[in-house]
């Protein structure tokens, strides 16, 4: 199984930070291997990736949220993957975000790709917070 942890601290509230992840619709502004994610229901959601130069759909499950502590979810397509966000409050202005990701069947899962999701997810919420 190909597993990966990476943490980042973001300069944003916790409430902030937590309510942007849930924007699944949003991902792939900052997962480049993503394409269009659709909701399906509360807890579902549809996407495509590309993946050796073929389009891959598949479904995600949210199977597990604690506001603005932790969201848990896993594919229920090819491709068994499972991924937990953990949010702690660092001060009232910022968040440490913990990303676990684990994957049976895909070898990009990876410290570097982790860790790459979450500078460009900290990159879009501060950039924004700067603009308002």
């Amino acid at each position: 199984m190909n597993a990966a942890e990476k943490s980042i601290v973001v300069n944003a509230p916790v409430a902030e930070v937590y309510n942007r992840w849930l924007r699944f619709e949003e991902l792939p502004k900052f997962i480049e291997s993503l394409g269009k994610v659709q909701r399906i229901d509360d807890t579902h959601f549809s996407f495509c990736t590309l993946r050796d130069g073929k389009e891959q759909r598949g479904v995600v499950e949210v199977v597990h949220q604690i506001p603005e502590r932790r969201i848990a979810w896993r594919t229920i397509t090819e491709g068994v993957g499972l991924g937990v966000l953990s949010f702690e409050p660092r001060s009232d202005n910022t968040t440490e975000i913990t990303l676990k990701l684990r994957s049976v069947f895909d070898p990009s899962v990876s410290g570097e790709s982790a860790d790459e999701y979450l500078r460009k997810f900290k990159a879009l919420v501060e950039g924004e917070a700067l603009r308002l």
